[in-house]
């Protein structure tokens, strides 16, 4: 006689199987954000023509980066040889200017007119050819604020709608639709264990956000935004943040028994989570009271390490800050959706 299955292990197959078999939830967990990034990366190279005009300060540097920005289409790069820089709010009739961060040019500050970001990929280009990565690289309009960067925001937002997307719409839903048809009250019916259930779901869904980590950290190193030697943290945050979505899909799951209001509220707080988040803003534009909230919610720190693993961005709280709070979330929400769990009407193991 054949050895018999182990409940996790036929769990986890069958688990493989069922959502594989769901295309939507495929598509918008591999095929949409890969999709919105390349539609992204397009808006980007389409706002590339024009001629732009540029000054470089003074640094080690110098000419170097005034060679490349010059050997590049469209750009027209001179040297500031006045005695004063200009105030960083003031472009002096340039439309950017380039000030080293550092005397020896290796870090450097970006002015640029808010209406010419289809001048920052040439530039960043031309900085990473005179050695400049572009993680030391900071770009800022004369307000001070950041500039709109289509190719740059598009990468920590598409792996995010995908983590979102796999735990709202292909976690959370789909348990809730067992509990509707009453699987899993059949299944409450059984020896299997509450636990061995849902710990069940997660190998494949992490499998699927392995393959979202590695495909959008490889067109960041291709970018210039991520140091192939940082790749790693890149992968660090993400199963975090994988784990702590997951951990909250759960939580959602735990008693609802009706898949199409869930959907109806988890469409509506995606979104909203997103941007009280700072994905869409910088927190410091958001107001005062969205702020107070933003500091609540672990998606923000998953935001902040996000967006400085694959952008190169300034960490606002820190690294093991931010992994500290996704690694609670996953631990407080998980031990919610362990307790609360329930078959339906079924004896609760």
């Amino acid at each position: 006689m054949p050895t018999p299955t182990p409940a996790f292990a036929q769990l986890v197959r069958t688990n493989s199987r069922e959502l594989f078999r769901d295309g939507k939830t495929i598509f918008f967990v591999l095929l949409f954000p890969l999709l919105f990034v390349a539609m992204f990366i397009g808006i980007g190279m389409l706002n590339t023509g024009g001629s732009y005009k540029l000054a470089v300060a003074p640094s080690g540097k110098q000419q170097e980066i005034v060679r490349q920005l010059s050997d590049s289409g469209g750009f027209k790069a001179d040297p500031w040889r006045k005695n004063a820089l200009p105030e960083r709010g003031d472009l002096a009739g340039y439309d950017a200017i380039v000030y080293p961060s550092a005397p020896s040019g290796d870090h450097v500050l970006v002015v640029i007119d808010s209406a010419k970001f289809g001048a920052l990929k040439g530039i960043r280009s031309a900085l990473g050819n005179s050695g400049i990565p572009a993680s030391n690289v900071d770009f800022r309009t004369p307000d001070g604020g950041k500039p709109f960067d289509p190719i740059k925001i598009s990468l920590p937002t598409a792996l995010l709608m995908a983590l979102m997307s796999m735990a709202f719409f292909g976690t959370a839903t789909p348990l809730i639709a067992l509990r509707a048809r009453g699987t899993l009250r059949l299944l409450g019916t059984t020896p299997l264990r509450r636990r061995t259930f849902v710990l069940a779901q997660a190998p494949v869904r992490l499998a699927l956000v392995a393959v979202q980590l590695v495909v959008l950290g490889a067109i960041a190193v291709g970018l210039g935004f991520l140091p192939a030697a940082n790749a790693v943290r890149v992968l660090g945050t993400g199963f975090l943040g994988a784990v702590m979505l997951f951990a909250f899909g759960y939580l959602v799951a735990a008693r609802m028994r009706n898949a199409e209001v869930a959907n109806g509220l988890l469409a509506v707080l995606m979104p909203l989570v997103l941007f009280a988040s700072g994905l869409f803003l910088p927190l410091d534009l958001l107001p005062s009271a969205v702020q107070d909230i933003s500091k609540a919610l672990p998606t923000t720190y998953l935001v902040d390490a996000l967006s400085h693993d694959l952008t190169g961005a300034a960490s606002v709280y820190g690294l093991a800050l931010d992994w500290l709070v996704l690694l609670a979330g996953a631990v407080i929400f998980g031990g919610l959706a362990a307790r609360l769990f329930s078959w339906d009407q079924g004896e609760e193991r």
